[in-house]
């Protein structure tokens, strides 16, 4: 049950705040055990050029959010991003395809690991489905009869998880 409440800061600015627990709605045996834990939030943003060449062979992924975003099919420890840049080369076709399959390539291993808390052997699990996905999509690629064998890709990816 929550309450609302106005915080007042030193400008005489006042900010709404919402769902305050009262102190009659916490489940505590002692204060000395409530641990408010502050989870942060990604935010990024991101920015493409041609260059000097004709056409833009580059794909980039962003995901700020990627427990939203993967909803309920897998649990990560907060806050969790994802972020890829594959810089193309010989047509866009490669990046292309990449870009649009690798979170499917990525989080489908079953035995991904799944956790709200990051440890050695979670860390661990997550390297391996990592490398497992990579693997299916270079897979995945040499299989699409619609990617031009002189297409390709390089990938650079970076998967967030906790704080």
């Amino acid at each position: 049950m929550g309450a609302e409440a106005e915080v007042m800061v030193q400008l005489q600015h006042t900010i709404p705040v919402l769902d305050v627990p009262c102190c009659s709605d916490l489940d505590v045996k002692s204060p000395e055990s409530t641990i408010l834990q502050f989870i942060p939030s990604i935010r990024s943003g991101s920015f493409a050029d041609t260059g000097p060449r004709r056409f833009m062979e580059d794909e980039h992924i962003r995901i700020d959010d990627l427990s939203a975003h993967l909803g309920s099919l897998m649990k990560f420890p907060k806050p969790s991003a994802f972020y890829g840049i594959f810089d193309g080369h010989g047509g866009p076709e490669a990046a292309a395809h990449v870009r649009k399959n690798v979170l499917g390539l990525l989080f489908s291993d079953t035995n991904f690991p799944e956790t709200s808390e990051v440890d050695d052997a979670f860390l661990e699990g997550v390297e391996s489905s990592l490398r497992k996905g990579f693997l299916l999509a270079d897979l995945a690629l040499a299989d699409d009869c619609n990617v031009s064998n002189s297409s390709g890709t390089t990938a650079l990816t970076a998967l967030v998880l906790g704080r």
